[in-house]
C-alpha cells in the first residue's frame, strides 16, 4: 500500500516564500496572513548570486514576530558554510522558537555563477555537505565533539545551547541516483523536486534500499516534494523560467492553477507516499494567493 493517506501517515502543507521574502514590504504580509490563516510552515530558500533575505536570519526574525508557524530551509546550501558555526546558529534559531526548526540541507544549484560565488569546487560539495551533516548532528548533541575529517578537525568542541529536542532532523533533496544514496545513508527525510507523482515511488524505494544497506531506515511519514501553484486567475505565471528546469516534466505533474487544481494535484502525490509538502506560489499578491488556497490545502491535511 503505497498511500500516505491510507497508512494513517500525517500531512503537512507549507508553504515557500521564494521572490516575496525579497523585501520586508512582501515579507512581513504573507508570514501574518500564513500565521492567522494556519498554515504549517515557512520555508526559505538560499543563494549567494540571486537576490533575497539571508534564510537564517530572516527565519529568526520571523520565529520572533510569529509563534506557530514552523520554520524551514528549502534547502540550505551546506558545503562553503563552516559546520560548527551553522551549527550554532540553526540550535539558536530552534532554541528562539521553541523548537520551530526543519532544517532542509543541499549542494546548491548548479549555476556557474553560483559555483563562482560560493567559492567551492563541484568535486569537493558532496563531500563537505556529507562531513558536515557528520559534524552538526554530533555538535547537536551537546557532548564535547571529538573530529577528524578532510575539511573539519575539532577537539573536544561543544555546544551550547544544543536544539531544544536534543537534535535536529536533517533532511535532504535531490532526485539523482547518488542523490538518493545519499538520502538514505544520512538523512532524516527527503523533499523531492521537479518530479512527478509517478517517478515519485521507484526514488523512494531506491532510498529505502539504501537506507537499508547502511542499516537505517528512514521514517515512512519523512517523504516529501515541492509543487508549484498559480492562482486560478493567472495569466502567465505558469511560464516562470524556474518551472523549465525540467523540460521533460509534464506541467500538471507539478503545478497547478487555483485551489481545486492544488489539491488535486497534492492528492496524486499523497496516493504515491509523500505526506510533506513545500508550495511555491506563483504570484504577484501572496497574501491573497494564501486566502485562495487555505481551504483547499486544511482540505488535503484533512483539517477541512
Amino acid at each position: 500500500m503505497r498511500s500516505a493517506r491510507a497508512r494513517g501517515l500525517r500531512i503537512r502543507v507549507g508553504i515557500a516564500l521564494g521572490e516575496h521574502a525579497e523585501a520586508p514590504e512582501r515579507l512581513w504580509p504573507a508570514v501574518e496572513v500564513a500565521e492567522e490563516l494556519g498554515y504549517d510552515s515557512i520555508w526559505l530558500s538560499d543563494t549567494a548570486s540571486r537576490p533575497g533575505l539571508a534564510p537564517l536570519v530572516t527565519l529568526a526574525a520571523i520565529a520572533a514576530r510569529t509563534t506557530r508557524l514552523k520554520l524551514g530551509t528549502s534547502v540550505l546550501v551546506v558545503p562553503p558554510r563552516n559546520p560548527v558555526l551553522l551549527a550554532r546558529e540553526m540550535a539558536t534559531i530552534d532554541v528562539l522558537s521553541e523548537g520551530r526548526l526543519l532544517p532542509a540541507f543541499g549542494l546548491g544549484i548548479d549555476d556557474p555563477v553560483e559555483l563562482a560565488a560560493l567559492g567551492v569546487e563541484r568535486s569537493q560539495r558532496a563531500r563537505r555537505l556529507e562531513e558536515a551533516i557528520e559534524v552538526i548532528r554530533r555538535l547537536w548533541t551537546g557532548a564535547p565533539v571529538d573530529y577528524e575529517g578532510r575539511f573539519t578537525v575539532l577537539r573536544g568542541v561543544s555546544l551550547n545551547p544544543a536544539p531544544t529536542s536534543g537534535k535536529l532532523e536533517i533532511w535532504l533533496g535531490g532526485r539523482a541516483p547518488a542523490a538518493l544514496e545519499r538520502v538514505g545513508r544520512m538523512a532524516s527525510g527527503w523533499l523531492a523536486s521537479f518530479l512527478s507523482p509517478q517517478e515519485l515511488p521507484a526514488a523512494a524505494d531506491a532510498i529505502r534500499q539504501a537506507a537499508a544497506k547502511a542499516g537505517r531506515a528512514i521514517d515512512e511519514d519523512h517523504f516529501g516534494a515541492t509543487v508549484f501553484a498559480a492562482s486560478r486567475d493567472a495569466r502567465h505565471a505558469l511560464e516562470d523560467p524556474v518551472l523549465a528546469m525540467r523540460r521533460d516534466l509534464a506541467p500538471g505533474d507539478h503545478c497547478a492553477r487555483g485551489a481545486a487544481e492544488l489539491g488535486a494535484l497534492l492528492e496524486r502525490f499523497i496516493a504515491e507516499g509523500a505526506s510533506k509538502f513545500v508550495v511555491v506560489p506563483l504570484t504577484d499578491d501572496l497574501p491573497r494567493w494564501l486566502q485562495e488556497m487555505r481551504p483547499a490545502i486544511a482540505v488535503v491535511e484533512g483539517h477541512g
